[in-house]
């Protein structure tokens, strides 16, 4: 059994070659770092190294070969013969290699492979499968598209493992040496996968996908933004250290509680499950052995501020339910107050609010209008970081006490 991943970076090495691996799968990897491809073909293995604050162990991945991407009929052959496959590119590259993937089914279909192929698409954004689909499509006739929907599965995925950008310091001696959090499992979406699951170690089947989606990005990731965004206002580098200062520990563990209760709503969710798996959020934030800094989980705030995104998001299904979102309110605030030159929306954003005023971002990108229950709060906020407010003071402010209470269900704690 073969298994292709196009990407040979932090997910693909670091995860998704892993699970493919100890599931009996050949690992081929597409990727147009030549250096990286010599090297994995030369040792047919690589290393990960799991870090704790605690301890470290490491494991190798077997079975590895790769494939440089610019070798065409290497790369096409390889797609068109493979079991399974994944992608890990980021998805500004996904309408780069759309054209190749698509070149590589009509292959298969030439080859009369009639086993349906599953793609498993790892990429950081919600229906990154049907994006990618849509682009696949793009590159094939009436009939063509006809059979990829029939004898194609473009499988939706959420990524729980944390991988940092791999740098020398954590290389450690080996350029393919991988560093990772111990997390292994691998939601997706039962509906869009075609024919019989394969056995791959730790891929958990769900349907329906939305609730996986949402609670990665409403609880992972807002959780993380709120911590890095509260950390830059306090020039702490690592978010590890920042997720160890009280006020912000105490504001992220109520954001999380208050998106908790919305998720319990939204989705018919047992809330204990909800915030011990919040508890296990904080404290897989601290660990100091991945090196995630602050700036990058800050990045490209006017993205992570979107009406549908992980802080927006998750605060308008919290007002759905009749919880108010006072401390996600706060990581709010703080997103639109982060300023960082090298960071291009930041730019953006700053020089925005500089010419038109905080109360026009609002509307402008996270859709807070003059009308919206959060903008008092939100614009409130903001002043107040403006002023050098601390993170103390903030917490204890009425407009945050006045819904500790979370909404219509003061007594759920």
């Amino acid at each position: 059994m073969k298994s292709v991943i196009y990407g040979a970076g932090s997910i693909g090495r670091g995860f998704i070659g892993q699970l493919f691996s100890e599931s009996g799968f050949e690992v081929v990897f597409i990727d147009q770092n030549k250096e990286l491809i010599d090297r994995l073909n030369e040792r047919k293995s690589y290393p990960i190294r799991f870090v704790k604050d605690t301890r470290n162990w490491e494991i190798s991945v077997l079975h590895v070969r790769g494939v440089w991407s610019s070798d065409m009929e290497a790369v096409l052959d390889e797609i068109s013969t493979t079991d399974v496959m994944a992608t890990s590119v980021g998805k500004n590259v996904l309408p780069a290699i759309a054209p190749v993937i698509a070149s590589a089914l009509k292959l298969r279909w030439e080859r009369s492979v009639d086993t349906p192929l599953n793609i498993i698409v790892c990429e950081n954004m919600v229906q990154a499968n049907v994006y990618l689909g849509e682009l696949i499509a793009g590159h094939l006739t009436g009939s063509e598209t006809a059979l990829f929907r029939k004898k194609t599965g473009m499988v939706e995925t959420c990524i729980g493992r944390n991988v940092p950008v791999m740098s020398p310091r954590l290389q450690d001696g080996d350029p393919l040496r991988v560093i990772a959090e111990d997390y292994s499992e691998l939601p997706i979406d039962r509906s869009s996968w075609l024919g019989g699951l394969l056995k791959i170690k730790h891929m958990v089947p769900c349907e329906p996908f939305d609730f996986p989606i949402r609670k990665k990005l409403f609880m992972y990731n807002m959780a993380h933004a709120v911590t890095a965004y509260l950390g830059d206002i306090l020039d702490i580098p690592a978010l590890a250290t920042a997720i160890q200062i009280p006020a912000i520990r105490y504001i992220t563990s109520k954001a999380l509680q208050e998106i908790s209760i919305g998720m319990a709503h939204e989705y018919d969710q047992d809330l204990e499950a909800l915030l011990l798996y919040s508890d296990e959020l904080l404290y897989r934030f601290g660990n100091r052995q991945l090196g995630i800094s602050v700036k990058r989980v800050a990045q490209d705030p006017i993205r992570k501020l979107g009406t549908n995104d992980r802080l927006m998001g998750a605060a308008g299904l919290c007002l759905k339910h009749g919880v108010f979102p006072a401390h996600i309110a706060v990581g709010i605030a703080a997103a639109f107050y982060y300023h960082y030159a090298p960071d291009e929306e930041s730019q953006t954003l700053r020089s925005y609010i500089e010419r038109e005023g905080i109360g026009k971002a609002l509307d402008k990108y996270s859709g807070i209008g003059p009308r919206h229950p959060l903008r008092k709060t939100v614009l409130k906020l903001y002043r107040l970081l403006e002023d050098q407010c601390s993170l103390e003071e903030i917490i204890h402010l009425d407009e945050v006490c006045h819904h500790r209470g979370f909404g219509n269900n003061p007594d759920i704690f």
